[in-house]
């Protein structure tokens, strides 16, 4: 993984749980309502049918509404950007499906803790999804960098 977008990870997993518990944190039922529906959609089955733009800004969409759950524009302002540098590197691996699914089940578990008014135990889970996240980044791009064509392989020897 090239360094600024480890750097941009990084951020992430520092930001988002830290807007979780801002003294100006406050919810949104309606939005929080909207969000658990569309991932609770993805977790059934909707991510083997949507596209993988559709896949990413339904995940842009999740986090930047918590985001704004913070109250603090400057708060939601990074989310925005960091997910507009994602978007590039993005839309090349959201054809996995597997994670997707995964990914839904880690949003619906925070959802449920905001739910319970429990932010501490969702600023757990949101650092260990992005955590989780950035790991399966590393890995994924670890093994596109060494994939070779067989023909490439046998060249060099």
């Amino acid at each position: 993984m090239g360094q600024a977008h480890f750097g941009k990870r990084l951020h992430g997993a520092i930001i988002e749980p830290a807007g979780l518990l801002a003294p100006t944190f406050m919810i949104d039922t309606e939005a929080l309502a909207r969000c658990k529906k569309q991932q609770q959609f993805i977790a059934d089955g909707g991510y083997l049918t949507m596209t993988p733009q559709e896949l990413f800004e339904s995940n842009a969409q999740f986090h930047e509404t918590l985001a704004s759950f913070s109250g603090n524009r400057f708060h939601v302002q990074t989310v925005r950007r960091l997910d507009q540098l994602r978007r590039l590197v993005e839309y090349r691996q959201a054809s996995k499906r597997a994670p997707r699914r995964e990914q839904a089940v880690e949003h619906l578990a925070i959802l449920a803790c905001l739910e319970k008014g429990d932010r501490l135990a969702a600023a757990d889970h949101m650092r260990k999804h992005l955590e989780q996240a950035r790991r399966h980044k590393v890995a994924a791009e670890l093994f596109e960098a060494v994939e070779l064509p067989v023909e490439a392989a046998f060249a060099s020897a």
